[in-house]
């Protein structure tokens, strides 16, 4: 379903490109998509009792993305202001667990303000170089240098009875139906998990400051960036299978934009059919992994046994759980779902023309 939305927002884009703000809504929606797909990702992983995958991450990019979708959740009476330094910032850290930590931290001083004549939360994020008496009471942190984001409202702030406590699982001070009192103890969790540290500040009648600090990755590195060039096709077909009828429509439309011809199938027992009928013009299969009937990798290995037509899997589960090493094939490539269609439509063309 995800995917489908995404591919929904990729073509309305398309036919709104003189109209700005519609455009930026669409954009949050996309953001916010691809944020669900990443914490299905990552319950997945949890229910697998693996560890979450650590990647060189940006975090003043980050912090503005999460900044402009905290936005559509904070009331506009309150002031929000965000302060980023000119330095990316790179950290060894999982975008899905830090957003929803932030977006936790968020939602607790919208609450805190809730009640004010002039509320107002910042959020802050600059580089820190931790003094001796800062590693003397935190000797279990390690690092040359730390991200320091510091989220700050001007609330009705915590007792000092109740510091002591606000980390704990199920410790909340809101009213019954109100909260959970898991909030904070996951933002506690995450950024652990993350070789950081966070510690909360207050002052009764004038406001609550939650200081975190994670640990910056020395050097040169490597950081992803999106790409967003969209690559068209020259009218070659590609067979389109996948038993989700809402993804094939959506995924055909955008194919079909992007300049090739769309043959579909919903299974890979009709697919088979599909391929030998056409085998002469196919240039190219996109396929779901698992579906009824014939799934994708026993598709694949028949394809096989006709000819080297390039396969590019796409999958909704994770990618080791849907194909294990024995079931891939020669000339193929696995995606998950959802997928950014410029970033398809480039696998695309280079399978289909390869340097």
């Amino acid at each position: 379903m995800l995917a489908a939305i995404q591919g929904n927002v990729y073509l309305s884009r398309l036919k709104l490109k003189d109209q700005p703000e519609v455009i930026e809504k669409l954009d949050n929606i996309e953001l916010l998509d691809i944020r669900a797909a990443d914490m299905v990702k990552q319950l997945l992983t949890f229910a697998r009792k693996d560890r979450v995958e650590m990647h060189a991450l940006a975090l003043k990019p980050f912090i503005k993305e999460a900044y402009k979708l905290a936005q559509a959740a904070i009331p506009e009476n309150i002031e929000l202001v965000c302060d980023t330094c000119q330095e990316d910032l790179i950290i060894n850290g999982d975008a899905t667990q830090l957003q929803q930590a932030l977006m936790n931290l968020l939602n607790n001083a919208r609450d805190a303000v809730s009640d004010e004549k002039h509320p107002k939360i910042c959020c802050r994020l600059s580089a820190f170089i931790p003094t001796d008496e800062f590693h003397t009471n935190h000797p279990d942190l390690n690092g040359v240098r730390f991200a320091e984001l510091i989220i700050r409202d001007n609330g009705s702030g915590i007792s000092h009875e109740l510091m002591d406590k606000i980390f704990e699982p199920f410790f909340t001070t809101k009213g019954v139906g109100e909260g959970t009192g898991l909030g904070l103890a996951m933002v506690y969790g995450a950024i652990q998990s993350h070789g950081g540290m966070i510690e909360a500040k207050s002052v009764p009648g004038e406001g609550t400051a939650f200081c975190v600090y994670l640990p910056l990755k020395e050097g040169t590195e490597n950081v992803e960036k999106d790409d967003s060039t969209i690559v068209h096709g020259h009218g070659e077909t590609i067979l389109l299978v996948d038993d989700e009828e809402s993804m094939r429509t959506t995924t055909e439309e955008v194919l079909a934009s992007l300049g090739y011809k769309v043959i579909s199938a919903g299974n890979g027992e009709e697919a088979l059919q599909v391929f030998r009928a056409h085998q002469n013009d196919i240039s190219l299969v996109i396929t779901d992994i698992v579906m009824p009937k014939v799934g994708g990798v026993e598709l694949a290995k028949s394809l096989r046994k006709l000819d080297d037509t390039p396969i590019i899997f796409a999958t909704g589960y994770d990618k080791g759980q849907a194909m294990s090493a024995e079931d891939q094939v020669d000339q193929s490539i696995i995606i998950s779902k959802p997928f950014s269609f410029e970033k398809l439509s480039q696998i695309i063309r280079s399978m289909l023309a390869p340097d």
